[in-house]
């Protein structure tokens, strides 16, 4: 029998090639700070704060700015909130004490910005893959694209059908109606 260590998955790093290797979305720097998402009056004030940024995702599609040599996913609020309205705004933590935020847009507006040549709409596997962001920004984009998706397909109460509300920062929705609390899977 093979051990299990052998197995492709585990890939040893490779110090000849001067790589060590890791997974690319493991790695946030962001502090969660899952004890603010409570407090909406924090939550407004880091938002309001001009060191504040959003990653805007619409649909399956990441809105980067464009530059050189690689580009910008990082908006301040006012550049996101000018992009279009928002479908749904999660807190994704923050660092440094500046807060960062994933903010959802409308596929359609995504498709209205692709006329505008200084933003890349693009999807995450591309960013990743071809390196058009530093790797830093991988893990933030990466959770606000699966919250934000969570968000777009949870709008209703699986329980009794009554439309939710978006509570804890974007990382919880309640039903109003049969009071039961539904949040999205981690794994």
């Amino acid at each position: 029998a093979a051990c299990p260590c052998d197995f492709p998955w585990r890939m040893p790093p490779r110090p000849d090639l001067g790589l060590k290797l890791r997974l690319g979305y493991t790695d946030s720097r962001l502090e969660r700070a899952a004890e603010r998402r409570t407090d909406n009056a924090a939550l407004e004030r880091l938002a309001a704060d001009r060191q504040a940024g959003a990653y805007v995702i619409g649909g399956d599609m990441i809105v980067i700015k464009k530059g050189s040599p690689l580009n910008d996913p990082l908006f301040t609020i006012e550049e996101a909130r000018a992009l279009g309205p928002a479908t749904d705004t999660v807190f994704l933590g923050h660092l440094h004490g500046a807060g960062r935020f994933g903010f959802g847009i409308a596929p359609a507006t995504v498709e209205a910005l692709k006329t505008r040549g200084e933003f890349l709409m693009t999807d995450l596997r591309s960013i990743a893959v071809q390196g058009l962001v530093d790797t830093e920004h991988l893990p933030p984009i990466a959770e606000a694209k699966a919250v934000l998706h969570w968000h777009a397909r949870h709008r209703f109460c699986p329980n009794c059908g009554a439309a939710t509300q978006v509570v804890h920062g974007g990382w919880r929705r309640d039903c109003p109606n049969c009071k039961a609390e539904h949040f999205p899977r981690t794994d």
